[in-house]
């Protein structure tokens, strides 16, 4: 995927090439170049490790559908941080729109990771102890170009339609001077459940060895079921989630283990995929800084969300002295702000299950409650089931569901984007000027970047921008 930075490196590397072709030709050995960076096992894995670590740009879905949605508001030492996302003047440039518009350049650079990785997993040496190693690597990077795409197709695109010709560019080699048109949605989905199917026939089973830090077959299902929800095929995203939950990799945290899911102090309780940061504050940043400022703040309407025994209440939501701040990604042993990214956890595998059961053809009203249930009796002390008279209601239940259990989790705006939804905040959360968003808005589908349609006369912007 083209872009101004790149552009400028391999005009420069032009230049060089231009200017010195004698020193070309002498082939220097400490020469580092796309023809020697991968030469042995060792070299792909870090290659793969690469592309892990760029799939740290969700941390903008993260913030952005926090911005846009009714979960947040700004926070008491806001002095403009996220101010005109939050505000819907949001557009395409850099200057008003780089928080809607950063995920566009950090998906395609990880989907060029992952293509760089793929593109020599079957050149490099290794000994006959490390072949076993090549399957698992090329599974892994399938895997995380489909994952890559999924976000740019959700954020960039309107709602799932295979017919939209709007649906993203699919880049299945690394051209950094590649200019693609947009495929279908279809197109798009086509690619990515395809990569997701071959991932998983190359990969073991996960039994044994489950790493939440790794891609396997079971947190493949996880993405499977959520990327079925999301095009409303609630068949396949029961089936998915299902293969998630009886895979016994995790299960639901009790309301003892469950804060420290977050604190990263129960590293193996819920998660199913996680991205670590040993040091930086990527995660914890964006709403807090290490020294107490509250940016971006928990809005009121998600405050008043949780009853006074939901442990998530005191585990997402923090108070000091009245300044109300996300507690959910605040501290860890290794400092403040340092937490790593629960990309995918197994609490969303039931919340999945519950809606698709409401929501398929032939609903199944008791199985999907009993979803809801069995996740509302971890987070609630003293929780009593509960029945509901429809499937419409069970949906709506769920849907209120998701808002408090992925409350800053990248999922808000999402969800009320694919159910047709308004964004609705309370009048102590936002000024009636940008207190709601009406459903079907044009600005629920964010601007594809400038920079972009600047290196590539082949791309269409999105409508209103």
């Amino acid at each position: 995927m083209k872009n101004k930075f790149l552009s400028i490196i391999l005009g420069a590397l032009t230049l060089a090439t231009v200017g010195c072709k004698k020193d070309l030709d002498l082939q220097p050995t400490d020469t580092f170049s796309e023809n020697n960076a991968f030469l042995t096992m060792t070299d792909l894995q870090y290659g793969a490790n690469e592309a892990y670590g760029r799939y740290g740009t969700y941390v903008n879905d993260m913030y952005v559908s926090a911005l846009i949605a009714d979960e947040a508001k700004l926070g008491f030492d806001n002095s403009g941080q996220g101010a005109l996302t939050y505000r819907y003047q949001y557009s395409s440039d850099a200057t008003s729109g780089g928080d809607v518009t950063a995920a566009w350049g950090g998906y395609y650079s990880l989907i060029d990771q992952t293509n760089r990785v793929l593109s020599k997993v079957n050149v490099v040496t290794g000994d006959a102890s490390e072949e076993p190693k090549r399957n698992i690597i090329k599974g892994q990077m399938l895997a995380m170009r489909a994952i890559g795409h999924f976000g740019a197709l959700q954020a960039y695109c309107r709602n799932y339609d295979a017919a939209d010709p709007l649906g993203i560019p699919v880049m299945l080699s690394s051209n950094p001077v590649a200019k693609p048109a947009r495929k279908s949605m279809g197109e798009a989905m086509a690619q990515i459940e395809a990569d997701l199917t071959e991932a998983k026939t190359l990969l073991s089973d996960p039994s044994i060895t489950f790493s939440d830090t790794a891609i396997n077959k079971v947190n493949i299902a996880a993405f499977q079921a959520r990327i079925a929800l999301y095009k409303r095929d609630y068949e396949a995203a029961i089936n998915y989630a299902t293969e998630v939950i009886t895979a016994g990799a995790t299960s639901l945290a009790s309301a003892g283990q469950f804060p420290g899911i977050w604190t990263d102090d129960n590293i193996f309780d819920e998660v199913l995929f996680r991205v670590r940061f040993a040091t930086g504050t990527t995660v914890g940043g964006i709403w807090t800084t290490t020294g107490g400022n509250v940016y971006i703040a928990p809005s009121d309407k998600l405050v008043a969300s949780y009853s006074s025994d939901d442990i998530r209440l005191s585990t997402y939501i923090g108070n000091d002295a009245g300044k109300v701040f996300v507690n959910k990604f605040y501290t860890s042993s290794r400092g403040g702000r340092v937490v790593d990214l629960k990309a995918i956890r197994i609490a969303e595998m039931y919340l999945i299950r519950a809606e698709a059961h409401a929501k398929k053809a032939t609903p199944d009203v008791v199985a999907g409650t009993k979803d809801l249930n069995d996740l509302r009796r971890e987070r609630i002390t003293g929780y009593t089931d509960v029945s509901f008279p429809s499937a419409t209601s069970l949906a709506a239940a769920v849907l209120d569901e998701r808002f408090k259990e992925l409350a800053f989790e990248g999922f808000r705006f999402y969800d009320l984007k694919r159910n047709n939804l308004p964004v609705e905040r309370l009048t102590s959360d936002a000024s009636p000027e940008w207190g709601t968003l009406p459903a079907g808005n044009y600005r629920f589908v964010l601007p594809i970047p400038n920079s972009e349609l600047l290196a590539n006369e082949n791309m269409d912007q999105n409508d209103g921008y």
